[in-house]
């Protein structure tokens, strides 16, 4: 099977000039071009150094074999995947989702077959995280006045649904964009992004009657979550 066009151009021009370093320890690319909906693809560099090389090519993204091996202990532990922002879940799932492209040291090959083996301690803690909040959540988005709580309050909520959605599957979640994609790609089913769409429907409702819809709508989001986990 042929790599889309935006893999080979990492592998042959940009993976070409850093393959021979033996500094290297294994290279992934991961992206929208490998799962067929967009044309994106990023290259990470994982290095047998205390720290970054100095000389490390600007065309990707680096990591030490010690922060990447901290990652994936801190998933292992139920740990690193809360906030949107979450290095840990950021870096896996990316790499559980991309392609080995350099692995003269074997360390990425062991490491993937870390990834296959979905650590059980994050999918309870996903769950019961959604389980735990959903009321809390609803009351917060049916109070707030002020926009940036409410956004915020969305962003991380939904972020845990959907961690917790993946994880149900065995996956880790790819972050939000391209997210119905991916839902799609591992046949979760659409109830779950159609229960989005209710929420933001509801949170773009005048002040009034969000207040009303939004806190149902996230329950009947929470639920929706529980019941495919």
């Amino acid at each position: 099977m042929s790599l889309p066009n935006a893999i080979l151009r990492l592998s042959t021009d940009v993976l070409a000039d850093i393959n021979d370093d033996e500094r290297l320890a294994f290279a992934y690319a991961h992206g929208p071009a490998l799962s067929g909906y967009g044309e994106d693809a990023e290259l990470v560099c994982v290095w047998e150094t205390e720290s970054v090389p100095d000389d490390a090519s600007d065309e990707a993204v680096h990591l030490t074999v010690a922060r990447f091996q901290s990652l994936l202990e801190v998933l292992d532990g139920g740990e690193g995947w809360r906030e949107p922002g979450d290095e840990a879940l950021r870096v896996i799932s990316r790499f559980a989702e991309g392609i080995l492209l350099a692995d003269d040291s074997e360390l990425g090959s062991r490491a993937r077959a870390e990834v296959t083996e979905f650590p059980q301690t994050l999918a309870d803690a996903a769950r019961e995280a959604v389980a735990s909040e959903a009321e809390a959540v609803a009351k917060r988005l049916g109070d707030a006045e002020d926009p940036w709580e409410l956004a915020e309050t969305l962003t991380s909520g939904l972020h845990r649904a959907y961690v917790a959605l993946f994880a149900a599957g065995g996956h880790f979640f790819p972050g939000r964009e391209h997210r119905v994609e991916a839902v799609q790609r591992h046949l979760l089913g659409d109830e779950v992004p159609e229960a989005e769409a209710a929420v933001w429907a509801a949170a773009e409702a005048p002040r009034p009657e969000r207040a009303e819809r939004l806190p149902e709508a996230w329950r009947n989001l929470a639920k929706t979550v529980l019941d495919n986990c």
